[in-house]
Protein backbone atom coordinates (compact mmCIF):
# COMPACT_ATOMS: atom_id res chain seq x y z
CA UNK A 1 0.00 0.00 0.00
CA UNK A 2 1.62 3.25 -0.92
CA UNK A 3 0.97 6.65 0.38
CA UNK A 4 1.77 10.23 -0.95
CA UNK A 5 1.74 13.83 1.41
CA UNK A 6 2.73 16.76 2.60
CA UNK A 7 -0.18 19.63 2.64
CA UNK A 8 -1.14 21.34 5.68
CA UNK A 9 -4.59 21.24 7.79
CA UNK A 10 -7.20 22.22 5.81
CA UNK A 11 -10.93 21.95 6.88
CA UNK A 12 -11.39 18.77 5.47
CA UNK A 13 -8.66 17.39 8.12
CA UNK A 14 -10.79 19.19 10.97
CA UNK A 15 -13.84 17.33 9.59
CA UNK A 16 -12.19 13.46 9.01
CA UNK A 17 -10.64 14.37 13.09
CA UNK A 18 -12.27 11.91 15.42
CA UNK A 19 -11.97 14.30 18.45
CA UNK A 20 -14.24 16.68 16.21
CA UNK A 21 -16.50 15.13 14.82
CA UNK A 22 -20.24 16.32 15.45
CA UNK A 23 -23.20 13.99 15.62
CA UNK A 24 -24.88 14.23 12.83
CA UNK A 25 -21.38 13.50 11.20
CA UNK A 26 -20.96 10.39 13.08
CA UNK A 27 -24.54 9.32 12.26
CA UNK A 28 -23.92 10.39 8.69
CA UNK A 29 -20.78 8.05 8.99
CA UNK A 30 -22.73 5.49 10.02
CA UNK A 31 -25.57 5.51 7.04
CA UNK A 32 -22.26 5.54 4.48
CA UNK A 33 -20.49 3.02 5.77
CA UNK A 34 -23.31 0.41 6.32
CA UNK A 35 -25.71 1.08 3.49
CA UNK A 36 -25.01 3.68 0.94
CA UNK A 37 -21.60 2.68 0.20
CA UNK A 38 -23.19 -0.37 -1.30
CA UNK A 39 -25.39 1.83 -3.29
CA UNK A 40 -23.07 3.65 -4.53
CA UNK A 41 -20.90 1.06 -5.73
CA UNK A 42 -23.94 -1.23 -7.42
CA UNK A 43 -24.43 2.39 -9.46
CA UNK A 44 -21.27 2.87 -10.62
CA UNK A 45 -21.03 -0.34 -11.98
CA UNK A 46 -24.24 -0.41 -13.38
CA UNK A 47 -23.16 3.00 -15.57
CA UNK A 48 -19.92 1.51 -16.13
CA UNK A 49 -20.33 -1.87 -17.09
CA UNK A 50 -17.10 -3.81 -15.91
CA UNK A 51 -16.01 -6.40 -14.13
CA UNK A 52 -12.40 -5.28 -13.67
CA UNK A 53 -9.93 -2.41 -13.76
CA UNK A 54 -8.58 0.71 -11.99
CA UNK A 55 -10.60 3.07 -9.99
CA UNK A 56 -10.01 6.60 -9.08
CA UNK A 57 -12.40 8.61 -6.72
CA UNK A 58 -10.27 12.29 -6.24
CA UNK A 59 -12.39 13.18 -2.54
CA UNK A 60 -12.53 9.70 -1.31
CA UNK A 61 -13.19 10.87 2.33
CA UNK A 62 -13.28 8.03 4.34
CA UNK A 63 -12.42 5.28 1.64
CA UNK A 64 -15.67 2.92 2.45
CA UNK A 65 -16.54 2.83 -1.52
CA UNK A 66 -13.09 2.21 -2.42
CA UNK A 67 -12.62 -0.39 -0.03
CA UNK A 68 -15.96 -1.89 -1.82
CA UNK A 69 -14.52 -1.85 -5.17
CA UNK A 70 -10.85 -3.63 -3.70
CA UNK A 71 -12.72 -6.48 -2.10
CA UNK A 72 -14.27 -6.97 -5.64
CA UNK A 73 -10.72 -7.14 -7.26
CA UNK A 74 -10.35 -3.60 -8.88
CA UNK A 75 -7.25 -1.56 -8.58
CA UNK A 76 -7.91 1.67 -6.55
CA UNK A 77 -6.53 5.19 -6.54
CA UNK A 78 -8.17 7.00 -3.34
CA UNK A 79 -6.99 10.33 -3.55
CA UNK A 80 -8.07 13.41 -0.95
CA UNK A 81 -7.06 16.98 0.12
CA UNK A 82 -7.08 15.85 4.17
CA UNK A 83 -4.62 13.88 5.20
CA UNK A 84 -6.84 12.77 8.33
CA UNK A 85 -9.29 10.96 5.37
CA UNK A 86 -6.20 9.63 3.70
CA UNK A 87 -5.34 8.01 7.61
CA UNK A 88 -8.78 7.03 8.21
CA UNK A 89 -9.03 5.22 4.67
CA UNK A 90 -5.52 3.72 4.95
CA UNK A 91 -6.80 2.44 8.58
CA UNK A 92 -9.74 1.10 7.10
CA UNK A 93 -7.69 -1.28 3.66
CA UNK A 94 -5.36 -2.68 6.59
CA UNK A 95 -8.41 -4.02 8.52
CA UNK A 96 -9.98 -5.55 6.09
CA UNK A 97 -6.40 -6.76 4.45
CA UNK A 98 -7.03 -4.99 1.15
CA UNK A 99 -4.38 -3.10 -1.49
CA UNK A 100 -4.88 0.18 -2.74
CA UNK A 101 -2.61 3.47 -3.25
CA UNK A 102 -3.51 6.24 -1.50
CA UNK A 103 -2.99 10.29 -2.52
CA UNK A 104 -2.99 13.79 -0.89
CA UNK A 105 -4.09 15.86 -4.11
CA UNK A 106 -6.11 18.61 -5.57
CA UNK A 107 -9.25 17.88 -7.33
CA UNK A 108 -8.13 20.99 -10.24
CA UNK A 109 -4.87 19.69 -10.55
CA UNK A 110 -4.65 15.97 -10.30
CA UNK A 111 -1.17 14.45 -10.02
CA UNK A 112 -1.85 11.65 -12.11
CA UNK A 113 -1.22 11.30 -15.90
CA UNK A 114 -3.54 11.37 -18.68
CA UNK A 115 -6.01 8.11 -19.91
CA UNK A 116 -5.06 6.10 -16.66
CA UNK A 117 -8.67 4.86 -15.28
CA UNK A 118 -11.32 2.71 -16.00
CA UNK A 119 -13.79 4.33 -13.56
CA UNK A 120 -13.74 7.93 -11.96
CA UNK A 121 -15.83 8.85 -9.44
CA UNK A 122 -16.85 11.06 -6.71
CA UNK A 123 -19.57 10.84 -3.85
CA UNK A 124 -20.24 13.75 -1.89
CA UNK A 125 -17.59 16.19 -3.66
CA UNK A 126 -18.94 18.35 -6.44
CA UNK A 127 -21.52 20.23 -4.56
CA UNK A 128 -18.76 21.93 -2.16
CA UNK A 129 -17.07 23.75 -5.09
CA UNK A 130 -20.26 25.32 -6.37
CA UNK A 131 -21.25 26.37 -2.87
CA UNK A 132 -17.80 28.30 -2.90
CA UNK A 133 -18.57 29.48 -6.39
CA UNK A 134 -15.25 27.73 -7.75
CA UNK A 135 -15.28 26.42 -11.28
CA UNK A 136 -16.48 23.00 -10.42
CA UNK A 137 -16.73 22.25 -14.26
CA UNK A 138 -12.92 22.70 -14.37
CA UNK A 139 -13.02 19.93 -11.54
CA UNK A 140 -14.60 17.36 -14.00
CA UNK A 141 -13.06 18.36 -16.82
CA UNK A 142 -9.63 17.04 -14.46
CA UNK A 143 -11.45 14.01 -13.78
CA UNK A 144 -12.48 13.23 -17.30
CA UNK A 145 -8.19 13.81 -18.46
CA UNK A 146 -7.52 11.03 -16.15
CA UNK A 147 -10.01 8.74 -17.81
CA UNK A 148 -9.35 6.21 -19.84
CA UNK A 149 -10.67 6.12 -23.62
CA UNK A 150 -14.46 4.61 -23.04
CA UNK A 151 -13.82 4.97 -19.44
CA UNK A 152 -16.96 6.43 -17.42
CA UNK A 153 -17.39 9.04 -15.08
CA UNK A 154 -19.40 9.23 -12.25
CA UNK A 155 -20.13 11.53 -10.07
CA UNK A 156 -22.83 11.19 -6.83
CA UNK A 157 -24.60 14.44 -5.13
CA UNK A 158 -27.33 15.60 -2.71
CA UNK A 159 -30.51 15.79 -4.54
CA UNK A 160 -32.41 18.85 -4.13
CA UNK A 161 -35.97 18.12 -2.66
CA UNK A 162 -34.48 14.73 -1.28
CA UNK A 163 -35.17 13.54 2.72
CA UNK A 164 -31.68 15.16 3.65
CA UNK A 165 -32.23 18.20 1.76
CA UNK A 166 -35.92 18.50 4.66
CA UNK A 167 -33.36 17.44 7.34
CA UNK A 168 -30.96 20.39 6.55
CA UNK A 169 -33.73 23.31 6.19
CA UNK A 170 -35.00 21.98 9.74
CA UNK A 171 -31.67 21.73 11.27
CA UNK A 172 -30.89 25.87 9.63
CA UNK A 173 -34.15 26.92 10.58
CA UNK A 174 -33.48 26.25 14.08
CA UNK A 175 -29.83 27.48 14.15
CA UNK A 176 -28.76 23.92 14.61
CA UNK A 177 -26.13 23.99 11.52
CA UNK A 178 -22.95 25.17 13.41
CA UNK A 179 -23.55 22.94 16.14
CA UNK A 180 -24.67 19.36 14.66
CA UNK A 181 -24.00 19.53 10.72
CA UNK A 182 -20.75 18.23 9.22
CA UNK A 183 -20.11 21.38 7.25
CA UNK A 184 -20.79 25.18 7.30
CA UNK A 185 -23.59 24.85 4.75
CA UNK A 186 -25.01 22.62 2.67
CA UNK A 187 -25.43 22.56 -1.45
CA UNK A 188 -28.04 20.17 -3.68
CA UNK A 189 -28.54 20.04 -6.88
CA UNK A 190 -31.58 19.56 -9.33
CA UNK A 191 -30.63 17.56 -12.41
CA UNK A 192 -30.48 20.12 -14.75
CA UNK A 193 -27.77 21.63 -12.47
CA UNK A 194 -25.70 18.59 -12.66
CA UNK A 195 -26.11 18.20 -16.23
CA UNK A 196 -24.72 21.61 -16.77
CA UNK A 197 -21.78 21.02 -14.80
CA UNK A 198 -20.31 17.94 -16.34
CA UNK A 199 -21.62 19.72 -19.84
CA UNK A 200 -19.62 22.50 -19.32
CA UNK A 201 -16.69 20.25 -18.42
CA UNK A 202 -16.68 18.73 -22.38
CA UNK A 203 -18.94 15.16 -21.09
CA UNK A 204 -21.54 14.02 -24.19
CA UNK A 205 -24.14 11.53 -23.78
CA UNK A 206 -24.60 12.49 -20.13
CA UNK A 207 -26.91 10.77 -17.79
CA UNK A 208 -28.39 12.43 -15.13
CA UNK A 209 -31.13 10.54 -12.00
CA UNK A 210 -32.18 10.42 -8.86
CA UNK A 211 -30.66 7.25 -7.13
CA UNK A 212 -33.71 5.21 -6.03
CA UNK A 213 -31.77 3.18 -3.73
CA UNK A 214 -30.63 5.64 -2.11
CA UNK A 215 -33.91 6.46 -0.76
CA UNK A 216 -33.90 9.84 -3.71
CA UNK A 217 -30.92 11.21 -1.33
CA UNK A 218 -28.45 11.22 -4.39
CA UNK A 219 -28.15 12.49 -8.03
CA UNK A 220 -26.11 10.46 -10.30
CA UNK A 221 -24.62 11.65 -13.26
CA UNK A 222 -22.35 9.86 -15.61
CA UNK A 223 -21.10 9.75 -19.37
CA UNK A 224 -18.38 7.74 -21.33
CA UNK A 225 -14.99 9.26 -22.43
CA UNK A 226 -14.86 9.67 -26.05
CA UNK A 227 -12.68 11.36 -28.95
CA UNK A 228 -13.39 14.83 -30.23
CA UNK A 229 -13.84 13.62 -33.24
CA UNK A 230 -16.53 11.17 -32.08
Amino acid sequence: MEMVKTMGETKWDILYDPKKKSLFSRIEEFAINTYFSDVFVKAILSASKIKSGKIFEPGSGGGMACAKFAQKGFEIISMDLSENALKKGKELFNFLSLDGKFTLGDLFNLPIKNNQFDVVFNQGVMEHFRLAKMDAPAGVKEMMRVLKKDGTLVILVPAYFSPLYFIYKFFKFFNLLEKYWPYTDQDFLHKHELYQMMQKAGCKNITVRRLWSSFFFSMIGYCKKIDEDE
